[in-house]
């Protein structure tokens, strides 16, 4: 799929001119500071255009993005300004998807298949989309919507959702635009319980997903793989389709001079058109469906559904929200993974942490429900010997420890222990004291 075609003395058939062709530029494994998941970006050329997003104005001030598959709408997001890149969307789904010959693709149901092989089996696929050019990851999902919802259990909603956009950390501070959060795309009519068993058995399998805006996707195939993961408190494995735009920058030379350049730009990750050899000009022009089309679009939204065969609250949070996978990205971004190792090491102090590390490790942990939450928390209060909050009075990174350790499951032990911690710390700390007395 990946390789050029060879040169042929003879022109080529009408057919042979409308196969989609699917070019590989680059590829990529994941590292440290550069890449978050192993990746490629690709070009597509002579594709159907039947898998597209599309934006476009209804008869008022709203703006929306659709996600279509020919003349019939997956999922949408809209909001007040659809291109503010800070504005919470609202979502849809119409659960939709009739799976086509493209959809129905053995190798993604392979557990130790590779990402190359992974990435052929995508082939018929990514020749339904425009042409353009595209980044595809091999990375993992919640299969929630980073709002208290399983991806198959997403209510239509009434206001903006966090996770549809960049989100906000504050103090000026944002975080990337990252796939982590999908929504079904099919009705979960189609149900199968044999089928989610098979993936609880078979857990590597990939799901394949299309970005939409901040850390969500639609799900386009892989619903009984997300499902199982689901019941299983675990992530989905899966390819995530991720469409480049074109931006121009103004940059300076090292002579001093000022130059435009131009990059292709997919969620938070940056190509060189100049450095990766893809042409200037525009890859793709946006559909813009009459404001008919889009009403009648729009009525395929309103669709009763079935009801949730689980429990969506009790799987839901097993998983973070938006703001705690930002708190996740933040750590991981700036320090690496977290790993046994790594808290092992912090804990018998051969490595040792800043306070803003603190902080970011104590977040992240308590985004990833980790079991080893309360062991660090209690250890930077008073065990470590290079840091003593009482003396330092650094209030910020208490308040910081103690808000995470208020939000573990409550039990008799953990309440003894607030109890303790707000009498050693109230005189120093009252507000938080008067945080840890309102929790009680």
């Amino acid at each position: 799929m990946f390789e050029k075609r060879k040169r042929r003395k003879e022109p080529a058939s009408r057919e042979e001119k409308n196969i989609p062709n699917v070019r590989k530029i680059t590829c990529w494994e994941k590292t440290a500071g550069d890449f978050y998941a192993p990746g490629v970006l690709l070009q597509v050329e002579n594709g159907k255009g039947l898998l597209y997003d599309c934006y476009s104005e209804e008869p008022s001030s709203a703006t929306y993005c659709t996600l279509m598959l020919g003349d019939f709408p997956l999922f949408q997001l809209q909001g007040d300004e659809y291109f503010c890149p800070t504005c919470e969307k609202i979502i849809r789904s119409s659960y939709g998807l009739e799976q086509t010959e493209e959809f129905r693709e053995e190798r993604m149901n392979g557990e130790n298949v590779s990402f190359s092989e992974a990435l052929e089996g995508l082939r018929l696929l990514l020749g339904l989309l425009e042409d353009n050019c595209y980044v595809v990851l091999d990375t993992q999902l919640f299969p929630t919507d980073g709002n208290g919802h399983v991806f198959w259990n997403v209510p239509e909603s009434r206001k903006g959702v966090p996770g549809s956009c960049l989100f906000y950390r504050g103090d000026g501070q944002w975080g990337d635009n990252r796939p982590h959060f999908t929504v079904a795309t099919q009705s979960i009519g189609k149900l199968c319980p044999s089928r989610v068993e098979y993936y609880r058995r078979h857990p590597g399998c990939r799901a394949v997903a299309y970005y939409m805006d901040g850390y969500m996707t639609a799900l386009l195939d892989g619903h009984h793989k997300a499902m199982a993961a689901a019941l299983d408190h675990r992530c989905v494995n899966a390819l995530v389709i991720m469409p480049c735009h074109r931006v121009a920058r103004q940059e300076r030379k090292d002579s001093g001079e000022i130059c435009r350049r131009e990059y292709l730009m997919s969620g938070d990750m940056w190509f060189s058109c100049e450095e990766y050899g893809v042409k200037s000009e525009r890859t793709m022009e946006r559909k813009k469906p009459s404001p008919e089309k889009m009403g009648a679009i729009r009525s395929r939204f309103s669709r009763q559904e079935p009801p949730f065969p689980y429990d969506n609250d009790e799987l839901a949070a097993v998983y973070p929200g938006a703001s705690e996978a930002s708190d996740i990205d933040a750590y991981t971004d700036e320090y690496g993974e977290i790993t046994q190792e790594v808290l092992d090491q912090i804990l018998t102090q051969e490595h040792s942490c800043t306070v803003y590390q603190i902080r970011a490790l104590l977040r992240a942990l308590t985004g990833l429900r980790h079991e080893r939450l309360f062991d660090m928390a209690d250890f930077f209060l008073g065990k470590c010997t290079y840091l003593s909050l009482l003396a330092f009075h650094d209030m910020e990174t208490f308040a910081v420890i103690a808000e995470q350790l208020m939000k573990l499951p409550r039990t008799e032990e953990l309440v003894q222990y607030m109890v303790n911690l707000m009498v050693e710390y109230e005189d120093e700390y009252p507000s938080v004291g008067e945080c840890i007395k309102e929790w009680l």
